[in-house]
Formats: structure tokens, sequence, C-alpha cells
């Protein structure tokens, strides 16, 4: 059909961490030769996750996890909501990522009454159900939490390192929302 746009299903692994490779190599090239021009570099990235580049959100999760010193500060917040929404959009790298976030969803997933229909439904198998079932979490979260890419493009950057009231505040909302990826998943 013409004027629809059809996104990849998934960002393979492999082709997830080259991208995310060589855009970090770039990045630190820039940090430690040219720091002057890592911020303009940074925000093309920021502008490429803005329009939904599933590769440039991670990268821009990644650099927010920690923040880089004198350069960009460290936001936890921005952290998980970018690699949600890279995960989201099928960005099997991300999704491995927040494994440490999801393994209690996996788990009662796994254990519902509506995992056969799940599994089958989804064409999920023993290679595959990490992603798939990652993935869906994803988009769940981005619906609950209201998380747009364009929106996060456009904030303003600011130093909010890790708390544990932000780490608890995604994890009650990953596990709020188990009932509601059963159903969206069957």
């Amino acid at each position: 059909m013409v004027g629809i746009l059809k996104r990849p299903e998934f960002i393979y692994y492999e082709d997830a961490l080259e991208g995310f490779t060589s855009a970090r190599k770039k990045l630190n090239e820039l940090i430690e030769n040219n720091p002057a021009k890592f911020k303009a570099a940074f925000l093309e990235y920021k502008k490429a996750a803005g329009s939904g580049d599933p590769i440039a959100m991670d990268i821009i999760a990644y650099y927010y996890k920690s923040g880089v010193q004198g350069l960009l500060g460290e936001n936890y917040q921005k952290y998980l909501s970018w690699e949600i929404l890279a995960g989201a959009r099928g960005n099997e790298l991300a999704i491995e990522k927040l494994q440490f976030l999801f393994t209690y969803a996996y788990e009662q997933i796994l254990d519902s009454d509506k995992y056969e229909d799940i599994e089958y439904k989804n064409d999920i198998d023993e290679y595959n159900a990490i992603y798939v079932i990652g993935k869906a979490i994803c988009k769940i979260l981005v619906r609950q939490m209201e998380i747009f890419p364009t929106d996060m493009a456009k904030e303003e950057d600011e130093e909010a390192p890790f708390n544990q009231d932000i780490f608890n505040r995604f994890r009650r909302t990953v596990d709020q929302s188990i009932p509601k990826i059963i159903d969206f998943m069957a």
C-alpha cells in the first residue's frame, strides 16, 4: 500500500550491536579528542531517536545511564525511558539490557494460564522468547508511562542520577502491567 510506513518487527541483536558499537566509538572519540563537538553529535543522535530510530534510542540511553563528565549529566529516568522505547521498537540489544528490570514479568508471563495461547499467537520459540516477550513488555510500558520519543527528544538535559525511588517506580509499573501484557499477547 502506498503511504504506509512499515517498520521492521525487530532490529536483530547483531545489527543493533554493530550500530550501537559504531556510534559509541564515534562519540567516545569526540569525548576524548574534541569534547566541544560531542554535544552537537549527541543532539543529532537524540534527534534521530526522537524520529523513531531504535538504535539511536539505545545510544542515547547508554550516555544517560552514566553521563559524560562535564558534558552530559547522568539521568537514570531518561536512561530507562529511552531503553524501553528502543525495546518497544524491537531493538533486541535494548531488550536484552532491560532483563534486570523484566525478570519477574517474564516469569509471570511464562507461568500464566494463557501462555500456550501467547506462545502460539506470537510465534514464540526457545530462541526468540526473550525478545518477543520483552518487546511486548516495552510496548505496554510505553503506553502505561506515556513515553513518547518526540517529546523526550525535546526535553532539556538535566542531571538526575540513579535514585532507588525512580527504579522502584519503573519496577512497580512493570509489575502492575503484567495482566495487560498477558492480555495484549494472548
